[in-house]
C-alpha cells in the first residue's frame, strides 16, 4: 500500500504532520527542498521553515515512498494544516471530474478506467487512462504507414546507391545497396507511445499497473527510440487512420514531457503532475458554457490582441477568458478566477474586465469566482459609459460578479458522490445553467 498524504491548496504541511499513519518527514522535506531549488518545483509550493506551502496548483507529488495528493477547495483556508476530518474523497472525485468535463482528459477511457481495479492514488490516474488507450489501439490494429528506408536487401527494390553499393558489397555480390519505400509500423506516434510505455513502470508503484504495462511493451512493435520535445508533439497530424491514436499520444505527450521524473539526486526520485487551477476553472467553465448557450450565441476564448505599444518595439497583450457574441444582442466577456474574493471582489479584476470591455466594444462584462459558501451576485455598472462603440452614442457597460457553485452544497461528512452529478445529463451540478440565461437576455 503506497504512503498517501492528502491536502488542499494554499495549505501549509509541516514536519511531522501524520495522516492515516503517515508521516511527512525531514527526509520528505529534503526532496521537496532540492525540487524547489531546481527550479521546477517553485511555481507549485513555497518554501518555510520545517514546513511546505502550497500554491494554487493542484496535483500530486511523489517523493521516494510518498505521494502527496494537492486538491482543490475554494473555500480553503491558506495557510492552515489538513483537517482530520475534511473530505479528501470528494475533492479528488471532483478534481477528476472537473479535470474530464474541462477536455483535461478523456472522457470516454476516464469512465472506462474507473471500471478496473481502484489504484493508490491520483498519481495512477493518467497511467491507467493511457494503458486504456493503448489496450484499444492494439486490439484493434496498429496503423502501418510508408517511410524512406536506406540499407542493404537481397532483392533489388527502388533506387540503387551506386557508389554505396560498391564500396559496401565488393565481397557479397548478392546484396543491393538501395533507397526504397517500406511499409511498417516504425513512425513517430508509435515511437511517442513506445517511449511512454516504456517510463511508466517508473511513474507508479501500482503492481496492476506493471502488469498491463508490461502486457502491452510485449505486443507492442520494435521501433526506432526517439528524444521527445514539445516539438515533437506540435509535429504530429491526425488523418482518418490516426484519429484513434489522438487520446493516447494526449496523455503520452504529459507522461513524457511533464511527468518524467525531472531530480535524481540520492535516493529520494521526485515525480510530479500538477495543474494550474486558474486554467483548469477557466477550461470547464468554457466547455460548460458551450454545452449550455442557447442557439446563436457563438462562444470563444479570444486571441491575444496588443493593447500597449512601445517605441522600442516592446508590446503588452491581453485575453480574456471568454467571450460570447450574439448578431443582434452583443458581447459578453466573461473573466474566471479561481479564488476566494473573502466576501469584496478584488478591485484589480474590475479593472481588467473595465479594460477588455473598452477593447472589444463590449458593453456587458463579468467576473466568474467559484462559490465557497453562501456569497450572492453583485451587479453594478462602470461610471465611464463605452463611447463609440459600433458608432453609436455613449453606452453604459455593466458588470457583474458571479459566484458559481460546482457540485451539490454537502456536508463535509458527506462521502456520496451521487448528489454532486446530475443524474440526467451525467454532468457535474453546476449553477451556470440557472443563471446563464439571465445574463444573456438582460
Amino acid at each position: 500500500m503506497a504512503s498517501i498524504i492528502r491536502v488542499l491548496e494554499h495549505s501549509l504541511l509541516p514536519i511531522g504532520y501524520r495522516q492515516n499513519g503517515t508521516e511527512f518527514t525531514r527526509a520528505h522535506w529534503d526532496a521537496l527542498l532540492r525540487y524547489h531549488d531546481t527550479g521546477a518545483g517553485r511555481r507549485y509550493y513555497a518554501i518555510q521553515h520545517r514546513a511546505i506551502r502550497f500554491k494554487h496548483y493542484v496535483g500530486v507529488l511523489q517523493a521516494g515512498n510518498l505521494t502527496i495528493e494537492v486538491l482543490p477547495k475554494a473555500d480553503a483556508v491558506p495557510g492552515r494544516p489538513p483537517e482530520t476530518g475534511e473530505n479528501f474523497d470528494r475533492w479528488c472525485r471532483l478534481l477528476l471530474r472537473m479535470l474530464a468535463e474541462a477536455g483535461l482528459l478523456p472522457v470516454d477511457s476516464f469512465n472506462t478506467a474507473l471500471l478496473h481495479e481502484r489504484e493508490n492514488s491520483l498519481l495512477d490516474l493518467y497511467p491507467a487512462l493511457f494503458l486504456t488507450e493503448v489496450e484499444a489501439l492494439l486490439h484493434r490494429g496498429l496503423v502501418k504507414r510508408y517511410r524512406p528506408h536506406e540499407g542493404q536487401v537481397k532483392a533489388l527494390k527502388g533506387s540503387l546507391l551506386f557508389s554505396q553499393h560498391l564500396v559496401r558489397n565488393v565481397v557479397h555480390q548478392e546484396r543491393f545497396y538501395t533507397r526504397h519505400q517500406t511499409y511498417d509500423p516504425d513512425h513517430l506516434p508509435h515511437r511517442l507511445l513506445r517511449q511512454a510505455l516504456v517510463l511508466l513502470p517508473a511513474l507508479t508503484p501500482s503492481p496492476t499497473l506493471h502488469g498491463r504495462a508490461a502486457r502491452a511493451l510485449l505486443a507492442w512493435p520494435e521501433v526506432a527510440a526517439v528524444r521527445p520535445t514539445p516539438a515533437t508533439f506540435a509535429c504530429l497530424r491526425y488523418d482518418r487512420k490516426m484519429a484513434a491514436y489522438r487520446p493516447a499520444l494526449r496523455i503520452a505527450r504529459l507522461l513524457l514531457l511533464r511527468l518524467s521524473p525531472e531530480v535524481n539526486s540520492g535516493p529520494q526520485e521526485l515525480i510530479a503532475l500538477f495543474f494550474n487551477m486558474n486554467h483548469v476553472w477557466e477550461a470547464y467553465l468554457l466547455r460548460t458554457l458551450r454545452r449550455l448557450a442557447p442557439a446563436g450565441w457563438a462562444m470563444r476564448k479570444p486571441a491575444k490582441v496588443v493593447f500597449w505599444q512601445a517605441e522600442n518595439g516592446q508590446q503588452s497583450r491581453m485575453q480574456p477568458d471568454i467571450l460570447l457574441q450574439h448578431p443582434t444582442h452583443g458581447s459578453l466577456i466573461l473573466d474566471a478566477k479561481w479564488k476566494r474574493p473573502n466576501g469584496y471582489h478584488a478591485e484589480n479584476d474590475l479593472r481588467q474586465l473595465f479594460a477588455y470591455a473598452h477593447h472589444f466594444e463590449a458593453t456587458r462584462v463579468r467576473l466568474l469566482y467559484p462559490q465557497a459558501g453562501e456569497e450572492t451576485a453583485v451587479e453594478g455598472e462602470f461610471t465611464r459609459p463605452l463611447v463609440g462603440a459600433g458608432g453609436a452614442g455613449p453606452q453604459v457597460i455593466r458588470g457583474g460578479v458571479s459566484y458559481i457553485r460546482v457540485g451539490q452544497q454537502t456536508s463535509n461528512h458527506d462521502t456520496s458522490a451521487a448528489t454532486d452529478i446530475d443524474s440526467q445529463t451525467g454532468y457535474l451540478r453546476c449553477s451556470l445553467s440557472a443563471e446563464l440565461l439571465a445574463w444573456l437576455t438582460s
